[in-house]
């Protein structure tokens, strides 16, 4: 059973909630933490295409607030836009098991958001050293596209 908050819609999917849409003032994000399942709760964030200031505001407060009644927050799949918000907390308290981050193809030109999984990359991106990937499209190796001291900024308090 889907549910819409504003923009974003919740979705349970095999013990986690997929997220989609936008996160903004309409979100309701505090309501997701009575979703909790003995302890945890478990989102994937592929689907998220938008997140603004007010968003950004209420994702602090329902981290800080999952903190308070001792709820462990995981975040699969995250998605690019919320990478970049991230980015500019200073402590997101939660932990991050796999992202998406942009690479380019030298060979074909084809640009692309790579799945990368913390569990394996973990201590080489801490290190700033993005993991290889092959294109899809043309079977090249694929260059990381962007800062990795900017991107995986998130990454280091969890890391270490």
């Amino acid at each position: 059973m889907t549910d819409t908050h504003g923009r974003m819609t919740i979705t349970p999917a095999q013990g986690q909630l997929v997220i989609a849409g936008s996160i903004d003032e309409a979100s309701e994000l505090d309501k997701l933490l009575a979703r909790a399942e003995r302890g945890a709760l478990v989102l994937d964030l592929a689907g998220v295409t938008f997140i603004n200031s007010l968003g950004v505001r209420d994702w602090i407060r329902m981290l800080a607030a999952a903190t308070q009644r001792g709820i462990a927050v995981e975040l699969r799949r995250v998605s690019e836009p919320v990478i970049h918000q991230l980015n500019m907390i200073v402590a997101t308290r939660a932990r991050t098991r796999s992202f998406y981050a942009p690479y380019a193809c030298d060979g074909c030109g084809r640009e692309e958001s790579m799945l990368i999984d913390v569990d394996m990359h973990g201590p080489n991106l801490v290190q700033l050293a993005p993991p290889a990937m092959t294109c899809p499209e043309c079977g090249s190796s694929m260059a990381f596209n962007d800062f990795p001291e900017r991107y995986f900024s998130f990454l280091v308090p969890q890391a270490s």
